[in-house]
């Protein structure tokens, strides 16, 4: 503040404490540098929970449809994303020969195997309209069809699986060995959505996922199996496929009695 007083002429005259203005001004400067750094900080702090929410959405949306995943987030209970699905077309493949892969290999050479494949197998899906559903040891899952009802699922899957049968054919293992992988398919009923508490996933059942397995398992390495439902679904574009002759596949029907599957087909490349 300017301080009055008289001079030795008896004039009123104002003085001002320089020092007391001066630091008044460095303290609001400093005042505003913190101010900014603080915003500054925030500014992070938000960009980074931003980017650790999208880390967490795509993990979520990779064990669970993000379709359904909305649904839970809405406050819906997982029994309730519970659907039945008149037509889907479910895919297993498998590493052909993987208890003997694992015998030749180191446990991390195995190991290092089978992810690559299956890295491999996760971008096929992001290029199709496919949902991974689950691994089991050698063995990967995917369905068309659900949670998306779609009429091309058949189609979806069958492209899906030349181009992992194509990529994997280019793969060996550490010791110079020929990966294969071994591919069935089939379209059906299904009942899916969200069990569970904890892990959650999206998992499938009925008869169909059971004869999709059937035909992996009754399958040829590198060659992709199908039944004769999934083949009369890709009659309707230009996949070229081969009866592989009258075969019987056991499988157990939805009433539990012993079934067979007869006259399954090879997929063999899409014209």
């Amino acid at each position: 503040m300017p301080l009055c007083c008289r001079n030795l002429r008896g004039n009123w005259v104002f003085q001002f404490d320089v020092g007391t203005c001066g630091e008044k001004s460095d303290e609001k400067g400093l005042e505003s540098v913190r101010q900014e750094e603080r915003s500054k900080k925030l500014e992070q702090n938000l960009k980074k929970a931003d980017e650790w929410k999208q880390k967490g959405d795509d993990l979520l949306y990779s064990m669970i449809p993000k379709a359904v995943a909305l649904r839970l987030r809405n406050g819906e209970d997982a029994i309730e994303t519970c659907e039945s699905f008149d037509d889907v077309t479910v895919l297993f493949g498998e590493i052909v020969e993987f208890s003997e892969l694992c015998a030749r290999l180191t446990a991390m050479e195995a190991v290092t195997c089978i992810n690559g494949v299956f890295s491999l197998f996760d971008k096929v899906t992001d290029s199709y309209n496919v949902f991974k559903v689950e691994t089991v040891g050698q063995v990967y899952m995917l369905v068309s069809g659900a949670p998306e009802r779609r009429p091309d699922h058949a189609q979806n899957v069958a492209r899906a699986a030349l181009e992992m049968v194509d990529q994997v054919g280019k793969m060996t293992t550490s010791d110079g060995e020929k990966v294969l992988v071994r591919i069935g398919m089939h379209s059906g009923p299904v009942a899916a959505g969200v069990v569970g508490l904890k892990m959650p996933r999206y998992c499938l059942f009925g008869d169909t996922v059971n004869t999709a397995a059937r035909m992996q398992s009754h399958g040829q390495p590198g060659k992709v199996h199908i039944s004769e439902s999934s083949q009369k679904h890709l009659q309707k574009d230009d996949f070229i496929t081969e009866p592989r002759g009258s075969m019987k596949i056991k499988i157990i029907n939805k009433i539990r009695e012993e079934a067979f599957v007869s006259v399954p087909y090879m997929l063999l490349k899409l014209g």
